[in-house]
């Protein structure tokens, strides 16, 4: 059964962005949250509508399933039938918060699947393709002129593409965010005196301070079904105890970027950053890109990468960039559209774009090729 009481109703459309729009600095921005395609506006004249807004026309943006004390209730029935949802159409796939709450019970408690002991060997053949050589492993199976080896290196390639951008020197520091295990973090390091490198995964952080270390780390790769072959990490060539020593690695989370800006007095600026393949693996990327003002320094240089892939096992599809149709006018809305949109707003001008690939062995013939889209933005 559905109740409600006298009060004010919903607005009929759903609140969405105007192309145009932006957010300046000295606004505490309530709105943008709201836009993603579930929100519709209260009208009416009441406070429940407008609150203490500076303007009378302004008003606040809901959920249908919103539990205040507004003068209405949408209840949901126990049964599977018969149950009638208020405002038919408007709000399709919602659920009410009951549900939701329900849902959310049956998470899991470590729900980061980079974790596993799997997922730390994958990415050790990927950040370190050299390893195996000494077994007789190759990275890819050479089947011929079409062996995809340009897909090797990725890590490296992606710290490349950072140094030949040329970022404006001022402290000479750098900044791998989602480090996984390393190898881009060296990379970095044969150019620049420091590099802070962090990633979410505690599992991959121990192995690249293990590494760091000089302990001689092994790990398996795949060949067919349960049969793998162990094989010894080794390094880039140019990457010694030297170079391991100048990065700092630790566990860390991209979406408190502006928190350790703020509150980690040896954290501080950098003059390049990279990102690789992590944008569409976080929870809330707009966080870590509204950090980027705080810590580039003035013609220091940020390079993203990102396949665009958007899961909602990793990021709400609310927190999305693209990859959606505009719920007003349907138009497809493309994720490095708003990413441009997004640095440009934050002082950053793009100066690099070009399509990177890679290649990550699941075992003996079976890869993964992605091609992910690098960018370069330098701050002004």
């Amino acid at each position: 059964m559905d109740i409600m009481f006298p009060s004010s109703p919903w607005n009929g459309h759903i609140s969405t962005l105007l192309l145009s729009s932006y957010i300046i600095s000295v606004y505490d921005d309530f709105s943008t949250p709201c836009f993603d395609g579930k929100h519709s506006m209260i009208v009416g004249g009441s406070f429940m509508s407008t609150g203490d807004e500076a303007s009378v026309f302004a008003r606040f943006h809901f959920r249908p399933h919103f539990l205040q004390f507004s003068g209405f209730r949408l209840v949901a029935s126990d049964e599977d039938a018969p149950a009638t949802h208020l405002f038919p159409g408007s709000f399709s796939g919602q659920a009410a918060a009951r549900n939701e709450e329900e849902s959310s019970q049956h998470m899991p408690i470590n729900s980061n699947v980079y974790e596993s002991d799997d997922l730390l060997s994958m990415y050790l053949g990927l950040h370190f393709p050299l390893s195996g050589s000494k077994e007789g492993v190759q990275p890819i199976m050479d089947h011929g002129a079409s062996t995809p080896i340009h897909g090797l290196r990725f890590p490296q390639r992606v710290a490349e593409l950072l140094c030949s951008l040329k970022p404006t020197k001022s402290n000479n520091r750098a900044l791998d965010i989602g480090c996984a295990v390393g190898g881009s973090s060296y990379e970095l390091a044969k150019s620049f005196d420091h590099v802070e490198a962090f990633d979410f995964s505690g599992n991959f952080i121990a192995a690249a301070k293990r590494i760091q270390a000089g302990e001689q780390l092994s790990f398996n790769i795949p060949i067919e079904g349960n049969i793998s072959e162990k094989v010894s990490v080794i390094q880039e060539p140019g990457v010694d105890s030297a170079v391991m020593s100048k990065v700092n690695f630790f566990q860390g989370d991209a979406c408190s970027l502006s928190d350790y800006a703020e509150n980690r007095h040896d954290f501080g600026t950098f003059d390049g950053v990279i990102l690789s393949n992590l944008l569409c693996r976080l929870p809330d990327p707009l966080a870590c890109l509204n950090a980027m003002p705080r810590i580039v320094n003035t013609g220091g240089v940020v390079v993203m990468v990102t396949p665009f892939t958007w899961l909602e096992e990793f990021t709400p599809k609310s927190k999305w960039l693209g990859g959606f149709h505009d719920p007003v006018s349907g138009e497809p809305m493309w994720s490095k559209d708003r990413l441009k949109q997004i640095m440009e707003r934050h002082g950053f001008e793009k100066i690099h774009e070009e399509q990177m690939p890679l290649v990550i062995r699941e075992h003996r013939r079976k890869y993964q090729y992605i091609i992910s889209e690098a960018t370069g933005w330098r701050k002004l």
